[in-house]
C-alpha cells in the first residue's frame, strides 16, 4: 500500500504529502449525505466499502449565510458538509496523541476549511495528528422542529452535537489507519466550538470518545432554553411560509440560506446564540453546569479559558458598540435567549460598574458571558478532574481590537503568516507567543499537563485560582480580577 493511503473501515483513502513530510486528508465523509430525506435528522453512518478515494480536497461548508469575516461562507457550500481532515506524518501503528478541533462561529457557520485552521504547523512542528471537522449550523442543525414533524424529528435541535459526536465516533473507529492512537484523543475548540466541547463533556453518548479537553472562550452557558428554541422555530415557519415538513423539505437551499438570513435580521444582536443547542433531555439530559458540578466528566482533563477582550471582535460586524447604551441592547438580547436574567442581576451590575478600576458594559459583557461562566466551569470541573485555567492577554496591533474573541487563534495554529490573520492581529505578530501558545496545547494533549519548558510552572486550578495569564510574558496569577469576580459570580445561580 501507498505510503500515501489509509485503509479505514469505509474506505482507502489518498492523502497529498508537503515538502516536510505531513500527509493530509481532506474531505473524508464521516457520515451518509444528511440529504433529502436525511435532511432534519441524525447522522448515519456511512458504508463500509473497500472502495478507494482521492482526499485531497476540503469538503463543502455547511449552507449559511455569506459573511465576509467567516472565510468558510466564501467556501463552496453545500447540505452533504459532514468531512472531516487529517495531517499526520505516518500511518499504522504509530499510536499518537490525536487532536480533533471543532471549528467556531457562533452555530450560525464557520468550517474546518477555514485558513486559519489549516493544521498542517501542528503536525509541522510537533509528533500528533491532526483533526478538523465540519458540522450542520443554524437552521440545519439547530432547528426545533418535533412540533411540526413529531418524534421522528426530535433530534433536529441538536443536529450540529450530533454530527460532532459521529465524527468523533469515525475517528476513534479509524484514527490508527492515519497513525492516531484511539486512547489519547483531545478534543478543542474557539467560540462555538469551545461550547460544544464543553456540553460534550456532559452527553451519556459522547462518553469514551475522548479523553482531554480545550475549551477556548466558550462553554456551558452557550445554550437556549426550550421556550426560545420554540420562539425561533415559530419565527421561522412564518418567515417561510410553511406549516409542514413537506413544505420545509420542498424549500432549496438557496431558500433556507435567504429564510435563515432573514431571521437572523430580526433578531438582531441576539443572533449571536440564537442556533445555540438546547438541554432537551435526551442527548443533553440535564443543564450541563450541574452535570459537571455533580462530576459526571470526571475522568476529563480540562484546560479552559478566555480573552481579555472578548466582545471587541463584535466590532466587525456593529457599529457603536463603545457606546454603553447599544452594548447594553447586545447584551439583554443574548441574555434573553441564553440568560442569565439580567433584571434579577441589577444590583450585581451596578456594584460592578461602580468599581473604581475602568469599567464599562463591554467589559461587563466579557465577565457575564465569557469569564465567569468559564471560571465556574473550572471550578466545578476541578473538584473532580485536573484543570487548568489561563486569560490570555496579548492586544491585537489591531487599534480597538485589544485581546479580542478568537485573536489567540492564530498563535495555537501557528498560522501567523495568513493574509487574514494579518488584518486580524497587525503586522510582525511575535512568533515566539505562537511557538509557546501550541507547545503548551500540544502538552495537554500529550501528556493532560500543558506545562513545558518555555514557561513558567503552571499549576492547576484549585480554591487558589491560579490562572496563567498569557502575553509577551506568561506570568501566574492567583484569582485575577478578583474583585469582578466576587460581585458577578452569582449571576447564573
Amino acid at each position: 500500500m501507498s505510503r500515501n493511503m489509509a485503509n479505514t473501515l469505509y474506505g482507502k483513502f489518498i492523502g497529498k504529502e508537503n515538502e516536510n513530510g505531513v500527509i493530509s486528508f481532506k474531505g473524508i465523509p464521516y457520515a451518509k449525505p444528511p440529504v433529502g430525506n436525511f435532511r432534519w435528522k441524525r447522522p448515519i453512518h456511512p458504508d463500509p466499502s473497500d472502495k478507494v478515494f482521492e482526499a485531497f480536497e476540503f469538503g463543502l461548508s455547511c449552507v449559511q449565510p455569506i459573511d465576509e469575516n467567516e472565510l468558510s461562507s466564501v467556501h463552496a457550500q453545500g447540505e452533504d458538509c459532514l468531512a472531516l481532515n487529517i495531517w499526520t506524518r505516518e500511518l499504522n501503528g504509530a499510536d499518537k496523541p490525536v487532536m480533533v478541533f471543532i471549528h467556531g462561529g457562533s452555530y450560525l457557520g464557520g468550517g474546518s476549511n477555514n485558513p486559519a485552521y489549516n493544521g498542517e504547523n501542528f503536525v509541522n512542528r510537533h509528533d500528533i495528528v491532526f483533526v478538523s471537522i465540519t458540522y450542520r449550523c443554524n437552521v440545519f442543525g439547530f432547528m426545533d422542529l418535533e412540533e411540526i414533524g413529531g418524534p421522528e424529528y426530535s433530534d433536529s435541535k441538536n443536529l450540529g452535537i450530533l454530527d460532532q459526536i459521529q465524527a468523533l465516533k469515525w475517528i476513534k473507529e479509524n484514527i490508527g489507519s492515519f497513525g492516531g492512537d484511539a486512547n489519547n484523543i483531545t478534543i478543542f475548540g474557539e467560540s462555538a466550538g469551545g461550547s460544544s466541547v464543553s456540553l460534550l463533556m456532559t452527553i451519556p453518548e459522547a462518553k469514551g470518545l475522548f479523553h482531554k479537553v480545550i475549551a477556548q472562550s466558550g462553554t456551558f452557558n452557550f445554550i437556549k432554553t426550550n421556550k426560545m428554541a420554540k420562539q425561533i422555530t415559530k419565527d421561522f415557519t412564518r418567515i417561510t411560509g410553511t406549516k409542514t415538513m413537506e413544505e420545509l423539505h420542498s424549500l432549496s437551499i438557496d431558500d433556507l440560506r435567504h429564510y435563515c438570513t432573514l431571521l437572523m435580521e430580526e433578531y438582531s444582536y441576539g443572533v449571536t446564540l440564537m442556533f445555540s443547542p438546547v438541554t432537551d433531555g435526551k442527548l443533553i439530559p440535564q443543564k450541563p453546569d450541574e452535570s459537571i458540578r455533580d462530576g459526571c466528566a470526571s475522568d476529563i482533563k480540562l484546560m479552559i479559558g478566555t480573552t481579555l477582550d472578548e466582545f471587541a471582535y463584535w466590532k466587525f460586524y456593529y457599529e457603536n458598540l463603545e457606546d454603553d447604551e447599544e452594548m447594553g441592547v447586545f447584551l439583554k438580547q443574548i441574555c434573553d435567549i441564553n440568560g442569565p436574567d439580567l433584571g434579577r442581576a441589577e444590583k450585581m451590575i451596578d456594584d460592578y460598574l461602580s468599581l473604581e478600576r475602568p469599567t464599562n458594559v463591554m467589559s461587563l459583557a466579557n465577565e457575564v458571558i465569557f469569564r465567569i461562566p468559564a471560571i465556574r466551569f473550572a471550578e466545578f470541573q476541578a473538584k473532580h478532574s485536573p484543570t487548568w485555567m489561563y486569560l490570555f492577554t496579548w492586544p491585537s496591533k489591531i487599534e480597538g481590537l485589544g485581546a479580542c474573541h478568537a485573536v489567540e487563534v492564530p498563535f495555537v495554529f501557528h498560522n501567523l503568516s495568513d493574509a487574514d490573520a494579518e488584518l486580524f492581529l497587525g503586522e510582525n505578530p511575535p512568533e515566539s507567543l505562537a511557538d509557546q501558545m501550541q507547545n503548551a496545547w500540544v502538552s495537554f494533549a500529550q501528556s493532560g499537563n500543558p506545562a513545558h519548558s518555555g514557561i513558567p510552572d503552571w499549576p492547576a486550578y484549585d480554591d487558589k485560582r491560579k490562572t496563567m495569564v498569557i502575553h509577551n510574558e506568561w506570568q501566574i496569577k492567583g484569582d485575577p480580577y478578583k474583585e469582578e469576580r466576587i460581585i458577578l459570580e452569582k449571576i447564573y445561580d
